[in-house]
């Protein structure tokens, strides 16, 4: 991976947006489970997600006696597809990591292509009222929360889910890894993800996503504008919005596989030492 300079204006707004739009862990008190999930889910295309989630898992089975099923979300992604084994979905290569991680009951959904058609997908297949615990990367922890609290508007007709989430205090340097692709051409993918995130929560509101609790700080609002104006390809949802970046992207990606896979390999491996390790 490239070096990356932390100090760059790009990383120091990159850095704020992620505290200022980052929901946080709301199931857990003084290392210990305060409520009792019978569903535990992954999602997106970090495999760091399906660590935390069978972090859980083993959390749940140590204290309650009892193994929740682990829901593995995701279907492809335009450059991501192209990082996962065998070009399987984001749920599978989720699913992939948890059983090398021991989880022994894991179901993929990897039908939906969006936050919000994944959010359906797991009402679909879950037991009305059953607690859940989401355990998603701190990128999507805000944006999955507000989709899961703006459900029963999306989709009338639906019960709302009895969620919780589990948000692992990660940095930007914990992203940044090649495993996930983020420090692939260095850090463009995290740079318009995270530029991505307070657009998508101000644009959707009330369509896809209730809106924010309270309203953010100004240098959270000026670092997010930072962002969007500079890497705005997952803004526009077109490589033509940043062509330069994209071709950079797509190149880092496609002969990146190898190293990719490579560093998932040692990462699942050290994973594997800590998973029962504790919240």
């Amino acid at each position: 991976m490239e070096k990356i300079n932390f100090s760059a204006k790009e990383w120091q707004c990159a850095e704020k947006v992620l505290n200022e739009f980052s929901y946080h862990t709301d199931c857990l008190r003084n290392g210990q489970l305060t409520v009792e999930p019978k569903y535990i889910v992954c999602m997106d295309d970090d495999a760091s997600s399906a660590f935390y989630a069978a972090k859980v898992y083993f959390a749940c089975k140590k204290q309650y006696k009892h193994e929740p099923l682990v829901l593995c979300v995701g279907g492809k992604g335009m450059l991501s597809k192209y990082l996962n084994y065998d070009g399987c979905s984001e749920g599978e290569k989720l699913a992939h990591v948890c059983r090398r991680l021991g989880v022994k009951r894991v179901m993929v959904l990897d039908k939906g292509n969006n936050t919000g058609a994944n959010v359906k997908e797991i009402i679909e297949n879950t037991e009305k009222g059953a607690p859940i615990i989401f355990c998603p990367t701190k990128r999507l922890s805000l944006r999955l929360e507000r989709t899961v609290k703006f459900s029963t508007t999306q989709f009338p007709g639906t019960e709302p889910l009895n969620a919780w989430f589990y948000v692992a205090p990660e940095t930007l340097e914990d992203m940044l890894q090649a495993h996930n692709g983020k420090g692939l051409a260095g850090g463009l993918a995290l740079l318009s993800e995270l530029a991505s995130i307070y657009e998508r929560l101000r644009r959707y509101k009330n369509i896809f996503n209730a809106p924010l609790e309270k309203k953010p700080s100004q240098e959270g609002v000026e670092a997010a504008a930072y962002l969007e104006k500079h890497y705005p390809i997952k803004i526009k949802r077109l490589p033509l919005s940043a062509p330069i970046q994209f071709v950079k992207m797509y190149w880092a990606v496609m002969t990146g596989k190898k190293a990719v896979q490579e560093d998932l390999e040692k990462h699942v491996e050290e994973w594997q030492t800590r998973v029962e390790e504790g919240l």
